[in-house]
């Protein structure tokens, strides 16, 4: 209970937010009567003060509601995202499995079927073999070339 300073020297302020206003000069029924006037008007604030309380805490409840909502959809979205990337890697891998197996089977046909080295034939029988050797000795002697076989 306080006196006077704190709200404006009218009375006695209780912890209550009321106050109770003392007949400084009056008559006596007429303080009682200013005094219980303003205790109504004070009565009403509060009312009004709690009431906003209320609608404020209210409020507050309904936004952490729909926080809760719409933290617990972008949950299940993150839990769906996740699902929907580990299906389409295990899809990108097994893609690149296939892939790699297909070109591995290309390509191994392509290495047997390689050509084998290339043999010297021999177009003329051994006597015509001979007689070209011979000839071309002759030559390279006569001209100082040297013999390439």
């Amino acid at each position: 209970m306080q006196n006077g300073p704190t709200n404006g020297g009218l009375g006695v302020e209780f912890g209550n937010g009321m106050v109770a206003v003392g007949g400084s000069g009056g008559g006596g029924g007429r303080g009682k009567r200013k005094a219980a006037l303003e205790e109504v008007s004070l009565d009403k604030a509060m009312q009004q003060k709690q009431r906003r309380i209320i609608k404020t805490r209210e409020s507050a409840a309904r936004s952490r509601e729909r926080k809760r909502a719409y933290i617990g959809g972008l949950e299940s979205l993150v839990t769906q995202l996740e699902e929907e990337n580990a299906r389409i890697l295990k899809e990108e891998a097994e893609l690149k499995k296939a892939r790699y197996k297909q070109l591995m089977e290309n390509l191994i046909p392509v290495t047997e079927k390689r050509r084998p080295p290339r043999v010297l034939r021999r177009a003329c029988s051994m006597i015509w073999q001979n007689l070209g050797k011979m000839m071309f000795n002759f030559h390279s002697f006569s001209t100082g070339e040297s013999e390439d076989c």
